[in-house]
This record gives C-alpha cells, sequence and structure tokens, in this order.
C-alpha cells in the first residue's frame, strides 16, 4: 500500500471520524477520499480500529447515590461560634489587661520631659494640656535623650577565663 502524500489530509481523517471537521474542510477532505484510495483505505482503517474498541459504560445515577450526604454545615456553625466565642473571649482578657494597665499608671504623676522617661521607662503623655512653651521644653528635653550609648561598652571576660589566663605560681615559691 502506498501512503498519500498530501499530509494535510491525513492528519485530519481522525476529525472527520469523529465529526469534528469544520464544513469548508470537510467538502475538501471529501473530494480528496474520492480520488485518493490510499486515503479512503486509511480511512477504513482508522473506522475499524474505533468500531472494535470498548467503551466503558459509566452508571453515573450509581456512583453519585454512593457519596455520603455533605454534613459542612452542621459542622460548620458549631466551629464558627467556638471561633466567636474564643475570639470575645481574647477580646475581653485584652480589654482588661488594658484597662488594668492604665488604671496603675494613672495614679502615678506623668510630668513632661526627660523625667517621666527616665522614671517609669516609657511613659505616654498626654501633650493636648501643655501650653507652647511646655511642648518647645519636652522636645527639648526628647533631643537630648541618646538611643545608642556615646561609647563602646566594655568586653567582659568571665572570672574562669581570667584565672586560665594568669600563669599558675607555686605556693611555696616567693619572689
Amino acid at each position: 500500500m502506498n501512503d498519500c502524500q498530501n499530509v494535510e489530509i491525513r492528519e485530519v481523517l481522525p476529525e472527520l471520524v469523529h465529526g469534528t471537521l469544520p464544513a469548508a474542510e470537510l467538502a475538501r477532505v471529501q473530494q480528496h477520499l474520492v480520488a485518493c484510495d490510499d486515503c479512503a483505505a486509511e480511512l477504513a482503517i482508522i473506522r475499524a480500529v474505533l468500531g472494535s474498541a470498548a467503551v466503558p459504560a459509566l452508571n453515573v445515577e450509581r456512583i453519585a447515590a454512593a457519596i455520603p450526604p455533605y454534613r459542612r454545615r452542621q459542622l460548620g456553625m458549631r466551629r464558627a461560634y467556638l471561633e466567636l466565642a474564643a475570639a470575645c473571649l481574647i477580646g475581653a482578657v485584652g480589654i482588661s489587661t488594658f484597662a488594668l494597665h492604665n488604671a496603675r499608671n494613672s495614679t502615678a504623676p506623668v510630668t513632661a520631659g526627660a523625667s517621666a522617661v527616665a522614671t517609669q521607662g516609657l511613659a505616654l503623655v498626654n501633650t493636648s494640656d501643655l501650653s507652647d512653651d511646655g511642648l518647645a521644653q519636652l522636645t527639648r528635653d526628647l533631643d537630648k535623650l541618646q538611643a545608642m550609648p556615646t561609647v563602646d561598652p566594655e568586653s567582659v571576660t568571665p572570672a574562669a577565663l581570667e584565672d586560665a589566663a594568669e600563669p599558675a605560681t607555686p605556693a611555696g615559691d616567693s619572689a
């Protein structure tokens, strides 16, 4: 059997069998099949192979009936209530902690300037009741604060290492 040299026609023969060939191309392929015995024989082989293939039968209704019902709604609502209760609990603890912290800090007088920062670590100062002079003084005091030390810290060597570094002198030796 000689193969047809028209590769374009041979490549679209499976589309012809499956019925997916566009109408404009269908007429051209059918004209070629009338004139070409090789392509007609190849088309017959493709149809015979597809006809002999077993098509699996699927029972979609039986498969769908075997799937258990989806129970997300019941579990989802219970989980949503638990998450809401946890969020409320966390919020209540946070608010009460904030209120206790503010109550403790409000008993000590907060003064403007560096003295408030030095005595309490970090203090929140209400600047709305400060005069212009007081606000200017606070700004000057803040400018004087240093975030980094002005000198490098000295290196600290543990005592055990210092003892090992010194030469040992015998107890009976006196110089």
